[in-house]
């Protein structure tokens, strides 16, 4: 087992940030698996699929990580969400185009461990499967070599 600090440092993961814009600090934080930051280096070469946006899916998820990262409200709600908790504690960070699943470390910290494009969990094109990704986020967390406790839970009403 070893402390966050050390799980940094052996780049068990990786701090996720993006440029802020003038006036905007940064007041949440993002670390992701080795395998997630290189998903969203790939998110460059992705076409807008078919909900629309005038976007292209490297605009959406920066903007995305811009949001989380300064802090913005993140948008719950019956028909939209930019981010919501779902079962098992995981959490789904979500864009037109992309999906990032994983969980709060700590109040305002999200640790993700993959992520998907969207179209690819729609028929008639579907190939991936949300209850996948959401085992794999607890499978990673179990997995998760830290001492101590490795997950804080809220939902959009308390901790988060």
């Amino acid at each position: 087992m070893a402390t966050f600090e050390k799980l940094l440092e052996d780049k068990i993961i990786i701090p996720v940030r993006v440029r802020l814009p003038r006036g905007q600090f940064y007041e949440r934080k993002m670390f992701a698996f080795p395998e997630c930051v290189e998903w969203m280096k790939s998110v460059k070469d992705m076409k807008t699929g078919r909900v629309q946006s005038d976007m292209t899916p490297l605009e959406q998820l920066t903007e995305r990580l811009r949001q989380w990262l300064s802090g913005h409200p993140m948008v719950y709600g019956r028909m939209f969400h930019d981010m919501k908790p779902t079962t098992d504690n995981v959490w789904e960070m979500k864009t037109a185009d992309l999906r990032v699943f994983g969980w709060m470390y700590r109040k305002s910290q999200f640790i993700a461990v993959n992520g998907g494009y969207a179209d690819d969990y729609k028929e008639p094109t579907k190939i991936r499967n949300y209850a996948d990704d959401r085992r794999a986020v607890v499978a990673a967390r179990n997995a998760f070599p830290l001492d101590g406790e490795k997950l804080a839970v809220g939902d959009k009403n308390g901790l988060f």
